[in-house]
């Protein structure tokens, strides 16, 4: 790959062993094709820059001594329609020019064709004694509360669905129910949970972030924030992102602690960060293979 010249130190996000990229920004007035009244990034969450496949790639090679997997998630759902082939192309690249795990995040579903395209993936990597994790985020089952993920997000059905198609190909399942709302019900996560147990290799929690009197809140509350949230709240820096804002977090050891219950049982991996399940997924699959 040809190398290109640039100043790319604030291109991306990296830390903690994680390289985060993405398509960035969908066009100069909108971030992202979707609009969940939860994004954190409504609220001052530092956008990542808007490159082209070759530049993100040689980014991540500049930098690879840096990251032991990379994200391609974070500000953006890059594989969101118009650009989901654009986004499968990304993964292409990296897998052919990286030797790295990689993970991607999406509320999308994706064609047969995506899914063949995807499975080439799954298998480069592999050839590389390295996985695909495909994170498929859902973040409620019940229509009572679908205001949360508007159109054109597609039904929590048709994203558990697409769950089983990228399991069915060899990718690494993740789903992704977070962040954890207090306006959703525990019985939504656990529908989602029950109905696809049998093709999920990790489920992910996530506290919940906004802005006082920002984005977020008004659209996550129409109402208010209810006493019971508002006096369990916390003040937090975020830990992946430089924004240097104050957040309000709210977190439920309830919930928390039934989901985890629930994947115990089942034989999913539960964590509420990404790295420590990931990192659990990979002791496990290595013990098979001793054994």
């Amino acid at each position: 790959m040809p190398e290109v010249n640039y100043d790319d130190k604030n291109w991306f996000y990296i830390k903690n062993g994680r390289a985060m990229v993405s398509l960035g920004s969908l066009n100069q007035y909108k971030t992202c094709p979707y609009s969940c009244a939860f994004c954190y990034v409504q609220d001052g969450f530092i956008p990542y820059a808007k490159k082209n496949i070759n530049e993100i790639v040689d980014f991540l090679i500049r930098h690879r001594e840096k990251y032991d997997i990379i994200y391609v998630s974070g500000d953006t759902d890059s594989f969101a329609k118009p650009r989901t082939q654009t986004g499968i192309s990304l993964l292409q690249s990296i897998s052919e020019n990286i030797n790295c795990d990689l993970l991607f995040t999406t509320r999308t579903i994706f064609s047969s064709e995506d899914l063949q395209q995807l499975k080439k993936v799954v298998n480069t990597l592999k050839n590389k004694n390295k996985d695909l994790f495909a994170c498929i985020s859902i973040t409620r089952f019940s229509d009572e509360v679908s205001y949360l993920e508007p159109y054109p997000i597609p039904s929590p059905q048709a994203r558990i669905d697409t769950i089983k198609h990228l399991h069915n190909i060899g990718a690494v399942t993740v789903l992704a129910l977070r962040p954890f709302l207090p306006i959703v019900k525990v019985t939504d996560y656990l529908s989602i949970l029950n109905i696809c147990k049998d093709y999920i290799d990790i489920a992910l929690g996530e506290a919940f972030y906004f802005q006082k009197d920002g984005k977020i809140e008004k659209r996550v509350f129409p109402n208010g924030i209810p006493n019971k949230v508002e006096t369990a709240l916390k003040k937090v820096h975020m830990d992946f992102n430089e924004n240097n804002k104050e957040w309000e977090i709210w977190e439920s050891e309830f919930i928390e602690s039934t989901i985890r219950n629930f994947c115990d049982k089942n034989n999913v991996i539960f964590s509420m960060h990404s790295a420590d399940a990931i990192n659990n997924y990979k002791s496990q699959k290595n013990l098979q293979i001793l054994l």
